[in-house]
């Protein structure tokens, strides 16, 4: 195992919504790389049901590729069921990574609370990017 387990979140069902900047800053979304942009703002995304998702710890550096094997079906959450995590918990200490479908596929979408900002800075970037995540950041996937 490459993760630590280390608690549930309940997402409740969310509407269908066309996302926006707006829709985000209403999360404490106060910053957004290009990419993330490009991917997600206009994107037209589904009603969801109620869902329970798990947040790990990586006990050690990783790529993307070991971290999506592992969860397998497991590592896609829909963009509002990341838009509510964030806004339930605004000025968390942790680094979190989501896996979210975008425009043009599966995306790793990064999201931490930046004091100096006063919000969420949060970036998208491919899943096949030859960078790892630092042991300790969180993961969040479905349970």
């Amino acid at each position: 195992m490459a993760f630590t387990f280390l608690r549930t979140v309940r997402i409740a069902a969310q509407p269908a919504v066309t996302i926006s900047k707006q829709y985000f800053k209403g999360a404490g979304v106060v910053w957004a790389n290009n990419i993330f942009q490009a991917e997600f703002y206009s994107l037209e995304v589904p009603t969801t049901e109620e869902i329970e998702i798990a947040v790990h710890r990586l006990k050690k550096s990783l790529f993307d590729a070991p971290i999506l094997a592992e969860l397998g079906d497991k590592a896609k959450i829909s963009v509002s069921q990341f838009r509510t995590f964030l806004a339930a918990n605004r000025e968390s200490l942790e680094w979190f990574i989501f896996y979210l479908s975008g425009r043009n596929g599966k995306r790793a979408v990064y999201a931490y609370w930046s004091v100096n900002c006063g919000g969420w800075r949060v970036g998208a970037r491919s899943v096949t990017r030859p960078d790892e995540w630092r042991q300790g950041y969180r993961v969040v996937s479905q349970v």
